[in-house]
């Protein structure tokens, strides 16, 4: 969201969210901590991003839109590539019998964006506002089914050296290794399928993944048992515990961002007679 400074004091005063006093106030944080006033207002608690954006719509005529990712056509989001939607912060989300196409904006006002995308898709097009929030929910979108993406990755891992060890090395643990990307997938989905806790559970022959959804335990995925000593140790990295303390039970946080929203994570690691099991419980 780009809104200048005072346009911003004009949707304030229009709207009286504020009295002159806080103004002041606000604009004196915002030169001191050198950023736009928007997100000053936005960080003081004010105002939140949706109430400035209908604010703001109302002021340019611009209309303001909640998007329902799941109600996206894909054929008409990927009208649009999607480097192009993501560095413009763009969405294409319609295409009417009229064949006008319905973009969503963060910044309607880019003028270099808006002719770039219109090279593209055309100008026979109406431009709407949304929040980053809604914008980057739907660009995921582009990545399609999370589950399928986080079989086919286990699959590789599947067809790997099934009777290997479980002795782990820095390269499995790493950033960019098959098991930090299993990770990523496995809360990415469990967000998505609104879980409050992922169970990694270690059996006689695979690692059991449940999540709980609406207060019941289920499974979700099962991968290679091979896997597990790398699995354990990439989220102990992550919750900074101790990798090589097995023996006892340890507790821990970190924080990913999913679709532009920051998640907390609680992390429980428990020995069990089949090796370390580890609970992870989502905080919004």
């Amino acid at each position: 969201m780009r809104i200048s400074d005072t346009i911003m004091e004009t949707l304030l005063g229009r709207a009286k969210l504020v009295t002159p006093e806080q103004l002041t106030t606000l604009k004196i944080e915002a030169a001191r901590s050198v950023r736009p006033l928007a997100e000053t207002v936005i960080a003081q608690k004010v105002a939140d991003e949706k109430t400035i954006l209908q604010l703001f719509s109302d002021y340019t005529d611009v209309p303001f839109i909640e998007l329902n990712p799941s109600s996206v056509p894909v054929e008409v989001l990927k009208l649009i590539p999607e480097r192009v939607a993501r560095q413009y912060m763009a969405v294409l989300f319609k295409v009417d019998e009229n064949k006008v196409y319905h973009l969503a904006m963060e910044d309607p006002d880019d003028v270099q964006a808006v002719n770039f995308i219109q090279k593209q898709i055309g100008t026979n097009s109406r431009i709407y506002i949304a929040t980053s929030e809604n914008i980057l929910s739907v660009l995921d979108m582009y990545r399609g089914d999370v589950n399928k993406e986080l079989n086919e990755v286990i699959n590789v891992q599947r067809e790997e050296d099934t009777s290997a060890t479980e002795k782990v090395n820095q390269q499995d643990i790493s950033e960019d290794s098959p098991i930090a990307q299993t990770i990523n997938l496995l809360l990415e989905y469990a967000i998505r399928s609104h879980a409050s806790d992922v169970h990694v559970e270690p059996r006689e022959g695979y690692v059991q993944i449940r999540y709980r959804i609406d207060g019941i335990l289920k499974e979700v995925n099962r991968l290679p048992r091979n896997v597990l000593g790398s699995l354990v140790s990439r989220v102990k990295i992550l919750a900074n515990l101790k990798i090589d303390e097995k023996r006892v039970p340890q507790d821990g946080r970190f924080k990913i961002i999913v679709s532009g929203k920051q998640y907390a994570l609680r992390v429980s690691t428990l020995p069990i007679i089949d090796g370390e099991k580890i609970v992870l419980r989502i905080l919004d």
